[in-house]
């Protein structure tokens, strides 16, 4: 009776061991991207796994690409270059038999800028090294943006490899006064980085300011024989006669100042003050010529002062002068100024 128990006992296990257990149920399990985060303009590998056989799987990457349509046996692997950094949902759908879908958010790193060199002032002409990650292998762009740019310049002369750039800025550049410049990269697949400030500074230009910008006063009483340079009057005395051999008429820049003493003095002696406009955009005064001009009489060089530093935006010259008894003196020069190349100063 105990034998039989037994090999009633032997025969259920046996049964239970031979039966059919349930199936674990076909369909997408799981998304894992590789890397992650997933990198911008590489190729980033996307492992859908699984369980069973599926007739095939649906993949949306997420970026507005189509979406994969992919065979069912797992475990799958996808390959996809994003174009740029963000964060893109990932959803695999199963098909036939294989119900339900599974999603997943990848998180995508773009190229980034952590330093400039150099870290201070650049300049037409000059070069920029650019450090920092993902830059990608192929060469792409730096761009430097003015304020009020809505497109940037594109550097010259590129170096590239992933972890730095370097390229010059064009020499021709114009138009952009001293600013904080905006420096980023375009990688190859068009992904943009974070940009960087940095202090530009604008190719100068020297120029003369025009005869009708200045302005002008004087100690002498600006009449029939003092002016400065449209104020007064370029005659003579009565008494004295005297006939200019040389041309009084102002040029297209400068200033200039003309006094006459008359007979029965022991000459006249004074002070013009010559003055431009307020300048603007990073223009100031930079210097002024050596005089020329003529007399009757006695000559007495005549001599100025700058009332303005350099850089200064108000230009102010002060001339000390002196005319013989019954002799003239005429004088000109020219008041320069610095600035932006291609900004103009008022």
């Amino acid at each position: 009776m105990e034998a039989a128990m037994q090999r009633r006992r032997l025969i259920l296990s046996l049964f239970y061991l031979l039966a059919p257990q349930g199936a674990q149920a076909a369909g997408v399990t799981s998304i894992t991207p590789n890397p992650s985060p997933g990198i911008a303009c590489k190729l980033n590998t996307i492992k859908i796994a699984g369980a069973g056989t599926c007739s095939g799987v649906q993949f949306n990457l997420g970026d507005g690409t189509n979406i994969v349509n992919l065979p069912g046996t797992f475990p799958l692997l996808v390959y996809h270059t994003y174009r740029s950094a963000g964060s893109y949902p990932l959803t695999a759908q199963g098909e036939g038999q294989c119900a339900g879908a599974v999603h997943a958010s990848l998180q995508v790193i773009g190229p980034t800028i952590t330093s400039v060199f150099p870290f201070s002032v650049i300049k037409p002409g000059g070069s920029i090294i650019l450090q920092g990650e993902n830059f990608g292998s192929l060469p792409g762009q730096i761009v430097i943006r003015f304020q009020g740019q809505l497109i940037g310049t594109n550097l010259e002369n590129i170096q590239w490899g992933d972890a730095f750039a370097a390229g010059t800025i064009p020499q021709g550049i114009s138009g952009q006064p001293d600013q904080r410049a905006s420096i980023y990269v375009v990688a190859s697949c068009g992904a943009v980085s974070n940009s960087i400030t940095a202090q530009f500074t604008a190719s100068r230009d020297l120029v003369a300011l025009p005869f009708d910008d200045i302005g002008c006063s004087s100690t002498a009483t600006l009449g029939n024989s003092d002016a400065c340079q449209k104020n007064g009057s370029y005659g003579t005395p009565l008494e004295c006669a005297l006939s200019p051999t040389f041309g009084l008429e102002p040029g297209p820049t400068g200033f200039q100042g003309y006094h006459a003493s008359g007979w029965g003095f022991s000459g006249e002696a004074g002070n013009d003050q010559f003055s431009g406009p307020s300048l603007k955009n990073g223009w100031g005064f930079a210097s002024a010529s050596s005089f020329s001009g003529d007399y009757i009489g006695t000559f007495y060089q005549p001599t100025y002062w700058f009332q303005s530093s350099v850089g200064d935006a108000n230009p102010k010259v002060s001339v000390n002068w002196q005319a013989d008894n019954c002799g003239l003196i005429f004088y000109y020069a020219d008041i320069y100024i610095s600035g932006p190349t291609g900004v103009p100063y008022q």
